[in-house]
């Protein structure tokens, strides 16, 4: 019985030492030392890069809308059926050419009635008037007879009566007259809206009136986009940098549709009042357009200035370790021993990137060596090796170079980049 306590007293015993061995070994390794304090201590190959300085501008990277210099939706005023499209979908149409016409006969026959009442209403003023020079010339013979005796002065108030009455009917016919001129102009001009023209050269956008349909007045007929030299790029600035930009300014326009290289646009206008929902305002900008590349409605990326050049540091993207506590590089610090290089933790603060680089606002400073490839394999504090990483050409200690410092980096020229 005291043998088998003594066993499993002795079993416990190795099992805690056995414990306490492991946490210690896993506490070496995780400060980068080797686990029994001495002897060989692996080390992680990476590739080690130098931070530079770079001169960097703040912009704004907004979308940006195509719009004609002019565009209208073509609509019939009257109500009518087609009886001639004159057009295609996608024709460029000339200014005054007809695009549409609809039924307009009775307009017609109503205008020829009224050129017809027009004629007779000249004819009975014709007649008013030979009735009023009757009536001037037996008004002269009463007063001359009255001035003899020879008729009495009732006679003279009947003549006098009877040219005022033909001046009147002559009123009449005149009025009558101006009414039937006014119904035709009132006729053609209704049947001049029948007949749809295109307002300015453009392009017509899909047609979908056919002859034989009837419209409802002020129906869609076709959406016309103005053919010009130029053409209008409008996008939308936070309210917070709009004392930053003004009419006369210049801003850079991308698009795969204008080619390779952003194509500088000039600011023309601004609107009157921000946007209440979004708090932007929409500026128009104008560019040319004499290729006829951009259309209306096509999106062009637009970037904005929207701060002064400031001198910040750069580093490749592949040095930056992303992670829900903080973004963070591993500088390359010289260790206790000679030749030794240790991996340090270093929270960062990054912004925009700059081609294949990232903008680093806050946490290094120009000079600072700090891994790049292979540094997802890193911890703080670990023993690391300068080259290439995985073991590829180049790998291991004998990759880099002897003193163990990184290469130096092609220096690249002063880069803008755009805000987040």
């Amino acid at each position: 019985m005291k043998a088998r306590q003594f066993l499993l007293s002795a079993g416990v015993i190795v099992f805690v030492g056995v414990v306490f061995a492991s946490v210690y070994a896993a506490k070496r390794l995780r400060s980068g030392g080797p686990p029994d304090g001495g002897g060989y201590e692996p080390a992680e190959a990476v590739e080690a890069v130098t931070a530079r300085s770079v001169t960097w501008q703040p912009t704004a990277d907004l979308v940006g809308t195509v719009f004609a210099l002019r565009s209208v939706t073509l609509s019939n005023e009257v109500a009518g059926t087609v009886t001639e499209v004159a057009f295609e979908s996608g024709q460029v149409v000339e200014p005054g050419q007809v695009l549409l016409t609809l039924d307009s006969r009775t307009e017609q026959a109503e205008l020829e009635a009224a050129l017809a009442s027009i004629r007779a209403a000249e004819s009975n003023r014709a007649m008013v008037e030979s009735d009023i020079s009757l009536a001037d010339s037996n008004l002269r013979r009463m007063r001359q007879a009255v001035e003899s005796n020879a008729a009495p002065k009732m006679d003279v108030d009947q003549a006098e009566a009877n040219v005022a009455s033909s001046k009147a009917n002559l009123l009449r016919m005149s009025a009558e007259i101006d009414a039937a001129k006014a119904r035709v102009e009132q006729i053609r001009s209704v049947i001049a809206k029948k007949s749809l023209k295109a307002p300015f050269k453009a392009r017509a956008g899909i047609r979908n009136v056919h002859p034989g349909q009837y419209l409802q007045e002020g129906a869609e007929i076709v959406r016309l986009e103005s053919i010009d030299d130029r053409i209008y790029i409008d996008f939308a600035l936070p309210q917070e940098h709009l004392a930053r930009v003004k009419p006369g300014d210049s801003v850079m326009a991308k698009s795969s549709v204008l080619g390779d290289e952003p194509v500088r646009i000039e600011v023309v206008a601004l609107d009157a009042a921000a946007n209440r929902e979004t708090r932007n305002v929409r500026l128009r900008s104008i560019v040319d357009n004499t290729a006829q590349r951009l259309r209306p409605g096509m999106f062009v990326d637009v970037r904005v200035p929207v701060g002064p050049e400031q001198t910040f540091v750069a580093i490749p993207a592949t040095a930056v370790r992303r992670a829900s506590f903080g973004d963070h590089v591993f500088v390359l610090a010289p260790g206790e021993k000679p030749d030794d290089t240790r991996a340090k933790q270093r929270f960062v603060k990054v912004g925009p990137s700059v081609g294949q680089e990232l903008i680093i606002l806050d946490g290094l400073a120009d000079g600072d060596r700090v891994a790049a490839a292979g540094s997802f394999k890193l911890r703080d504090g670990v023993k690391v090796v300068v080259g290439a990483p995985g073991g590829g050409p180049g790998g291991g200690a004998q990759g880099g170079p002897k003193d163990g410092s990184a290469a130096k980096p092609e220096e690249k020229p002063s880069a803008t980049a755009s805000q987040k």
